[in-house]
């Protein structure tokens, strides 16, 4: 391989979905808009950047661009690169799959039974997409349940951030979290220990896919 060619199955082309993606991405989530809608909407403000689905989207808009430039400059990434994407998988899955069954109904989703284009970006074709593009294109070295657990570090964070935000404005971005909605804290807590698992046994699926689906001809 000389210095300039791309790994098979890495063309140009697969540079410019990605480049597509993280700008359809970004759109969705119109951060540029924040302050532009009513008060009362609960993606005014800051809180519109509070959501987990936002910083997850964020979070898979930079790998997305972080994966286009390697592949322009034909530039393998390093072990860091297959954690921040395996992350990315993780978050934006579970973002899904939490939208599928506790979300649809809710504020979170402001035009129930019609089609609305940024929430589809959001929790159903961005949590396809970077998917897809996992199995499709794999990392070249498996990760590691041992490494996995850095995943878990960002939601536990933003779930503090979360609590410490709501005891000074009384906003919860998802009604699981809100005590006043599932009974009290005993009702969040259950809530929050059964996703907790789920992020661990997700984690560990993925783990499980990346050791039999590592490639050593890619640029992950």
């Amino acid at each position: 391989m000389t210095k300039t060619e791309l790994p098979h199955n890495i063309k140009w082309i697969n540079a410019i979905v990605l480049i597509v993606m993280a700008l359809l991405t970004i759109h969705a989530v119109t951060p540029w808009n924040a302050w532009n809608v009513d008060p009362s909407s609960p993606s005014y403000g800051w809180n519109r950047f509070s959501f987990f689905t936002v910083q997850s989207n964020f979070i898979a808009a930079t790998t997305y661009l972080i994966a286009a430039i390697a592949i322009v400059r034909k530039k393998r990434l390093g072990e860091w690169f297959r954690y921040l994407r395996g992350a990315a998988v993780l978050y934006m899955m579970v973002t899904g799959i939490v939208y599928a069954l506790l979300l649809q109904d809710t504020d979170v989703n402001p035009d129930p039974g019609s089609f609305n284009w940024s929430n589809f970006m959001l929790h159903q074709l961005g949590p396809f997409f970077i998917s897809i593009w996992w199995l499709l294109w794999p990392s070249r070295l498996a990760i590691t349940s041992r490494g996995s657990l850095r995943w878990l570090v960002f939601p536990f964070l933003w779930l503090i951030y979360t609590f410490i935000r709501a005891s000074f404005t009384g906003w919860y971005p998802y009604p699981f979290l809100d005590p006043d909605v599932t009974g009290g804290i005993i009702g969040v807590c259950v809530y929050v220990l059964g996703i907790t698992v789920f992020f661990l046994i997700l984690s560990q699926l993925l783990v499980w896919i990346s050791r039999a689906r590592a490639n050593n001809h890619t640029l992950y």
